[in-house]
Formats: structure tokens, C-alpha cells, sequence
């Protein structure tokens, strides 16, 4: 499964802004997509922000992909096109840095 999906299935499950600050830290380790590697890290530096400020409710769980947060949304969104042009996660960045398959 691609990292893109793996996102995107993660945001959808209830969990602590703890548990998905970790399990976005796990993809982020597996992904080699520069784009989603700054995306991820600006919702997890934005969710840590959030986390600190939080006084109470820490351990209530929530859905990521009902966030208002725009650096949340804009990881979201970026996953989302990846998993709409059905392309593996090689071949997108190989596409980016410039490789275009043979005609």
C-alpha cells in the first residue's frame, strides 16, 4: 500500500493527537516523496502545536480528515490526488524529477 493511502486511511480512524502525530512519524520514515515528507511534517508540527496548547481534552480521540487545520488538510489533499491518478509512489516521483516512461 502506498503512503499516500496509508495517510489517508490514518486520518479517517479515531485516535489521540498523540497516536496520529505517531503514525504519521511512522509513514513519514517509509515515504522517499519529498512533496509528502514536507506535508507531513508541517501537520505533525501543527498537531504538536495543537497538542501543547490543549489544556484539556488530550486524550479525547478525533478524526484527522475532519480537520480544520490547513496544513492537515493540505497533507489530505495531496494524498487524495496521488491516490486519484492510480500511480505507484516510484513512479510519481520519478515523474517529478523528470523521467517519462518510453514510447
Amino acid at each position: 500500500m502506498s503512503s499516500y493511502k496509508k495517510v489517508l486511511e490514518s486520518t479517517k480512524k479515531a485516535k489521540t493527537i498523540a497516536s496520529h502525530i505517531t503514525a504519521l512519524g511512522k509513514i513519514r520514515a517509509k515515504t522517499e516523496d519529498d512533496v509528502l515528507l514536507g506535508k507531513i511534517d508541517k501537520a505533525i508540527g501543527s498537531l504538536q502545536g495543537a497538542h501543547a496548547k490543549a489544556t484539556k481534552g488530550k486524550s479525547t480521540p478525533t478524526f484527522l480528515d475532519k480537520a480544520t487545520d490547513q496544513s492537515v488538510k493540505d497533507m489530505i489533499e495531496h494524498c487524495k490526488r496521488a491516490v486519484s491518478i492510480d500511480k505507484p509512489e516510484w513512479q510519481v516521483i520519478a515523474e517529478r524529477n523528470g523521467w517519462a516512461p518510453k514510447t
